[in-house]
């Protein structure tokens, strides 16, 4: 019986060893802290309930809109010009007319290691979102410096 307290005491220890000791190098350099603070590219999309289920709930359908993006950096401002697409698939011509630029989401890619909140009224990523104001988000670089950014419509086309 002792014996066996014994040997599971030193398995435990050598478990703890194990894991409490780390596989890192000693002396690796020091490298510097992402200092991006950029939004690369804006995308802007329809959600809708389209005409398949699973599990007796609708599944969403994702409809990416035409967006041709100028980014004025100095003013931290990206203007969009954003194309509803054409009916097609379950993006029917019924589906379309219910674009409007106060219900839309926005997606964008940002600068390596940083992240990016909402400002000033703006909504959270995901939510969906009012086009027709301005929207103000923060990105924060990993070394703790921090950018605002605009995002404004200037053109909604739905040809």
């Amino acid at each position: 019986m002792m014996t066996k307290n014994i040997k599971t005491l030193l398995s435990l220890g050598l478990i703890l060893m194990a894991t409490m000791t780390s596989c890192l190098k000693k002396g690796l350099p020091d490298y510097p802290e992402w200092d991006g603070t950029n939004i690369d590219n804006v995308y802007v999309e329809y959600r809708f309930n389209g005409p398949e289920q699973y599990g007796g709930q609708p599944i969403v359908v994702i409809k990416k809109l035409d967006v041709v993006k100028t980014v004025d950096a100095p003013n931290s401002t990206i203007n969009l010009a954003v194309s509803v697409p054409v009916a097609s698939g379950s993006f029917t011509v019924a589906e379309r007319a219910k674009v409007l630029q106060s219900n839309l989401w926005v997606y964008m890619d940002i600068s390596t290691a940083a992240t990016i909140k909402p400002l000033t009224g703006t909504p959270k990523l995901g939510d969906p979102t009012n086009l027709t104001v301005p929207q103000k988000y923060e990105v924060s670089a990993a070394n703790g410096s921090k950018k605002t950014w605009t995002i404004i419509v200037t053109s909604f086309n739905k040809p």
